[in-house]
């Protein structure tokens, strides 16, 4: 049998604007609320954990979170 070659995966870079608005549609679907606002409670500390806890959804809206942050001015790191 021929060797079959690898699929070769693409990479699609998407902006932070195309992140917060996945996060906001994703938090109005889950949660009922807007992503800014579940960013705002997840910073704070104010989202509790009765409030996530058997939801589907929440780890991925907690990692969207995540890369939705601004970077701090001191990072040099670049893509």
């Amino acid at each position: 049998m021929p060797k079959t070659q690898p699929k070769v995966v693409g990479i699609k870079w998407v902006s932070k604007h195309q992140l917060r608005k996945v996060l906001d549609a994703r938090a109005q679907r889950v949660l009922g609320m807007s992503g800014e606002k579940f960013v705002e409670s997840m910073n704070k500390g104010t989202l509790g954990a009765k409030a996530l806890d058997g939801k589907a959804g929440t780890v991925e809206l907690a990692t969207l979170c995540f890369f939705t942050r601004e970077r701090s001015a001191s990072s040099k790191r670049g893509r």
